[in-house]
């Protein structure tokens, strides 16, 4: 067992050495976007206040409930499983790695609206709404959260990079060299598991403690 989890680690670590350009190139795609949609948020700030008001919404009574009870609970643990399993097998499995088994591009058109929603929403601060002192903490959670979505579009990446290299693989290896890629974005999955969860952590304590939840 050991031997096999060490096997998985340096494949795992030769998927990003072999494809570090990339890698680097999804970081500064999904990271730049934010920033352009800080920017939307400073030009039209009545963008921000309309999807912060849609997000209210969900949290209080829409689909994101949970996650808002689990907040006010007090329980750090709790939220943060809450949010690992929101953002594990929601956020990613079900929007970002399934739907991209079958159409790789809808992998970076998930990222690009994820992170032009997050950078309106939540880098420029909002008096009385989400002040700096609020926002500042929250960064982090951006990052590593972020982060995570930035390897699961990492890896769909490659399915598309795979396709477009097909022609140069001699025709009777393209079905494997395709199916080893898709193996590939399911490994790729441990690692996202990993940040997110380390996110979630991070993002119900941050939450809890700067919102006075934690006394």
């Amino acid at each position: 067992m050991e031997k096999y989890r060490m096997g998985l680690l340096n494949e795992i670590k030769e998927i990003f050495s072999k494809d570090r350009k990339l890698f680097l190139l999804t970081n500064a795609y999904y990271f730049g976007l934010v920033i352009v949609g800080a920017i939307i948020a400073l030009i039209f700030p009545q963008a921000q206040s309309y999807l912060l008001g849609l997000t209210t919404a969900g949290l209080n009574s829409g689909p994101l409930s949970g996650i808002s009870g689990a907040y006010h609970s007090g329980d750090i643990l709790y939220a943060a499983a809450v949010t690992f399993v929101t953002n594990m097998f929601m956020g990613t499995i079900l929007e970002i790695t399934i739907p991209s088994l079958i159409l790789p591009i809808w992998a970076p058109i998930m990222g690009f609206i994820r992170a032009l929603m997050w950078g309106i929403m939540l880098v420029v601060p909002v008096p009385g709404v989400l002040p700096l002192g609020r926002l500042l903490p929250h960064y982090l959670t951006l990052l590593l959260e972020g982060e995570g979505y930035v390897v699961a579009i990492f890896a769909c990446l490659r399915q598309i990079k795979a396709l477009l290299n097909l022609k140069s693989i001699p025709a009777e290896q393209r079905l494997n060299a395709y199916i080893g890629t898709l193996a590939d974005n399911i490994k790729l999955l441990i690692p996202v598991a990993i940040i997110l969860a380390v996110a979630a952590i991070y993002e119900a304590w941050e939450v809890m403690f700067f919102t006075g939840i934690l006394k």
